[in-house]
């Protein structure tokens, strides 16, 4: 699923949409997005990467 999801990613950059018509495809790719919604994110630069730095306050 990470090779679709890369490709409609650089799909997206371009400007084009890529559409998928199987259903079952489309329920396991959304179910895919979900569990790894956090590591996309974090791939993507929208998280900061400050939660891993040690606090000493």
């Amino acid at each position: 699923m990470y090779l679709y999801w890369r490709i409609n990613n650089d799909l997206n950059c371009l400007g084009e949409n890529m559409l998928f018509h199987d259903p079952v495809f489309i329920r396991c790719y959304n179910q895919w997005l979900k569990k790894n919604a956090y590591v996309l994110a974090m791939a993507e630069g929208l998280l900061d990467m400050d939660y891993l730095n040690v606090s000493l306050n």
